[in-house]
Parts: structure tokens; C-alpha cells; sequence
């Protein structure tokens, strides 16, 4: 096996510009204004369709953490930046994150949404330190992160009230 076949899918320019699609969010990523919560949009048909639990919500949830990281690291390769503003894909793993087993409704997505935007903007915590490291695991993993906190706050809040 020679060395130009290790690395094959490196030149394969389709499967570098499907990977870039993929993580703009297929375009929605290059809105002008707020890509990230554009990006956390997208999340809710996928959470609508498979409700937030199932073997459908987890199958949702495990394709996109799985292309997450090819995808960034492409996206960011040819953007020559280490998180372009244009790489949604990692708000759309994050939200999922958040609503994973929290039943579809106007108020569970409006909260759950808020406390996603929230804790992604903030970044506190594990959240500043998973965001000051600047290769593509860790561009979805501060948002990973911020979705856990995010559906952990709604749940609390939902015991709490009852």
C-alpha cells in the first residue's frame, strides 16, 4: 500500500465540501446575524421529530456528535480560523445534548432554548475551559457542555415546580 492511498479521502473534494455543509448547518451558519442561535434553531425540527427520547432522538444525537468533529476540523481548516462563526453543527449537538429526554412543548423548548443560548454565551466553568482550547474536539465539547448544564438547570427546575 502506498502512501498516496493512507490518505485518500484527504483530496476528496466532495467529501470536504459536504463536511464544510454540514458544518455551517447546510448554509444556516452564514447568516449575518447570530449564527449560533440560527444554528440552536435547527435544532428544535429534530427535536420536534423524534421527541426528545427513543431510539430516535439517541440515533439524531449520535450522527451528529459522530460527524461533529470531521466536520469542524475541515470547516476550520479552510476557514484558517480555530472557530469560525460560520460552524453551527456544534450548537446543534449541544441543544440536542440539552433536550435529550425532556418531552417536546412551547414551554420545556423555550426555556431549554434560553438556557442553551445562555450558558453558550457565557461560558463559565468547564464551559471558559473547554473554549480556551483551540482543536475541533473542544469546539464541540464547550457546547456539549453548555447543553448538559443547560438540561440539568430545566430538569432541576422542573422538579422543583413539580
Amino acid at each position: 500500500m502506498g502512501t498516496g492511498q493512507v490518505n485518500r479521502f484527504q483530496e476528496n473534494r466532495r467529501l470536504q465540501w459536504w463536511l464544510c455543509a454540514v458544518a455551517s448547518g447546510f448554509g444556516v451558519g452564514r447568516v449575518p446575524f447570530a449564527p449560533g442561535t440560527a444554528g440552536t434553531l435547527l435544532c428544535l425540527p429534530i427535536w420536534y421529530w423524534t421527541g426528545g427520547k427513543g431510539a430516535a432522538h439517541f440515533f439524531a444525537l449520535a450522527l451528529v456528535l459522530l460527524i461533529s468533529v470531521p466536520a469542524i476540523k475541515e470547516a476550520v481548516k479552510r476557514a484558517g480560523q480555530s472557530d469560525p462563526g460560520t460552524v453551527v453543527i456544534d450548537e446543534i449537538a449541544g441543544m440536542l445534548v440539552a433536550a435529550t429526554c425532556i418531552p417536546w412543548n412551547w414551554k420545556n423548548v423555550l426555556a431549554v432554548f434560553l438556557l442553551f443560548r445562555f450558558f453558550d454565551m457565557c461560558k463559565f466553568g468547564p464551559m471558559a475551559w473547554l473554549d480556551s482550547k483551540k482543536e475541533p474536539f473542544y469546539v464541540l465539547a464547550d457546547d456539549v457542555a453548555a447543553g448538559i448544564c443547560a438540561g440539568l438547570v430545566w430538569r432541576g427546575v422542573m422538579w422543583l415546580t413539580g
